[in-house]
C-alpha cells in the first residue's frame, strides 16, 4: 500500500451536540453510515468529549473507486479530534481504534508505504524506489468491495514480496503488479480491461486496477510523461468520462 499526492479536505468544527457530515459531493453518504462520522463517534465516545462535532469532506478522491478514500478521512477525522482536544494518543493507539472502523484505516496514519497483510491491519512499512507518479484514471461507476470479494477465488501466488523492507520497481518487475480481484471484477466492467490498455499504450511502466476498482493507475518514472499520457486519455477516450489526474506517490 502506498499513499499518493490525491487528497480530500477534511475541515472539523466542534458543536454543541451531535456528528453532522456534509460534502461537496452528493454521492457519499452524510448519516452515521459515514466512515469519518463513525471514527468521530468512536474516538469521542472513548475519550469521552462532551460535545458535538462537525465535519466536512470536501472531496477529491473519486467515491468508491478502490483508492481508500473514506478510510483515510476517517483516519483524518480521528488525527484532527486527537489534536483538538489534545488527548496526546500515539500512532499506535489511533492505528489500534482505527481498525476497529475499517481494516484500511491504521495504514493512513502510518504515513510511509508498507506491506499489508491479513485482512490489511498488519502492516509492515517498507521503502519503494525509485521515485514514480501514478496516472490514475477512473471510469463513472462504482464497484462494490463486498461484491468484488465475494467473486474472488484465492490462490497461491509467489508473486508477492513477503517480509520485505525494500522494493526497487525495476528490480523486482512487473510481476509485482498482481491483483486477485482483476478477474472477476473485468469480467463484469470490460471498460477496466480497456482503460489499463490504453495507460501501456501511452507509456506507463506497468498498470493495475487499485483494490477492488474500478480505479486503474498506470506506473510513469517521470512526472511529464504521467502528464503527457493524460491529455491523450482526456482527448482519445473523451466519451467514456473517465476521471483522469496525475498523483505523486508518497514514497
Amino acid at each position: 500500500m502506498c499513499e499518493v499526492s490525491l487528497y480530500d479536505i477534511v475541515t472539523l468544527t466542534p458543536a454543541n451536540k451531535g456528528i453532522t457530515v456534509t460534502s461537496n459531493n452528493t454521492n457519499i453518504p452524510v448519516d452515521g453510515n459515514n466512515l469519518a462520522s463513525k471514527a468521530a463517534a468512536l474516538l469521542m465516545k472513548k475519550a469521552k468529549i462532551s460535545g458535538g462535532l462537525k465535519i466536512h469532506l470536501d472531496k477529491h478522491i473519486p467515491v468508491a473507486a478502490g483508492l481508500g478514500g473514506g478510510s483515510s478521512d476517517a483516519a483524518a477525522v480521528m488525527e484532527g479530534i486527537n489534536g483538538i482536544y489534545k488527548l496526546k494518543l500515539t500512532q499506535s493507539k489511533l492505528m489500534e481504534l482505527g481498525s476497529e472502523i475499517g481494516a484500511d484505516v491504521p495504514f493512513f496514519f502510518l504515513q510511509k508505504p508498507a506491506l499489508a497483510t491479513g485482512i490489511g491491519g498488519n502492516l509492515s512499512p517498507l521503502t519503494l524506489s525509485p521515485s514514480f507518479w501514478i496516472l490514475l484514471v477512473t471510469p463513472p461507476f462504482p464497484v462494490s468491495t463486498g461484491w468484488a470479494y465475494s467473486q474472488c477465488k484465492l490462490k497461491s501466488s509467489d508473486k508477492f514480496v513477503a517480509n520485505s523492507k525494500r522494493i526497487d520497481l525495476l528490480e523486482t518487475g512487473k510481476n509485482l503488479l498482481f491483483n486477485a480481484l482483476e478477474d472477476p471484477v473485468i469480467n463484469r466492467f470490460p471498460e477496466i480491461d480497456e482503460i489499463k490498455k490504453a495507460l501501456i499504450k501511452y507509456g506507463a511502466w506497468g498498470s493495475l486496477m487499485s483494490g477492488s476498482g474500478p480505479t486503474v493507475f498506470g506506473i510513469f518514472f517521470e512526472e511529464m510523461e504521467a502528464e503527457k499520457a493524460k491529455n491523450q486519455l482526456l482527448e482519445n477516450y473523451a466519451a467514456r468520462k473517465w476521471t483522469v489526474s496525475v498523483a505523486k506517490a508518497l514514497t
